[in-house]
C-alpha cells in the first residue's frame, strides 16, 4: 500500500483526504498492525487511482506480504 500511495506521490495526509481514513489508521495499515477490511481495500485503491485486484495483487506479491497460517486453531475438549 505504501508504494502505492508513493507512485502516486502522495502523502499519508493527501491519502487520508482522497479516502477519509484517518491518517494514523493509514499509517498501521502500511507497517501491518491493522488488517484492512474489504471496504477500506476499495478506498484506498480508489483513493490512490488503482483497481482493487490490482492493489490486492501486488500486496499479495510484496516480500513483506506474510499469509496467515493456515492452521486451524484446537479448541479444548468439553469435560464431561
Amino acid at each position: 500500500m505504501r508504494k502505492a500511495r508513493s507512485r502516486s506521490k502522495m502523502s499519508q495526509m493527501d491519502l487520508y483526504k482522497a479516502t477519509g481514513l484517518d491518517r494514523t489508521f493509514i499509517s498501521d495499515l502500511e507497517r501491518g498492525i491493522q488488517g484492512p477490511s474489504l471496504k477500506t481495500v476499495f478506498r484506498v485503491a480508489r483513493g490512490v487511482g488503482m483497481e482493487p485486484e490490482i492493489l490486492i495483487e501486488k500486496t499479495r506479491n510484496s516480500h513483506f506480504f506474510v499469509f496467515p497460517s493456515d492452521e486451524v486453531p484446537q479448541t479444548k475438549a468439553k469435560k464431561g
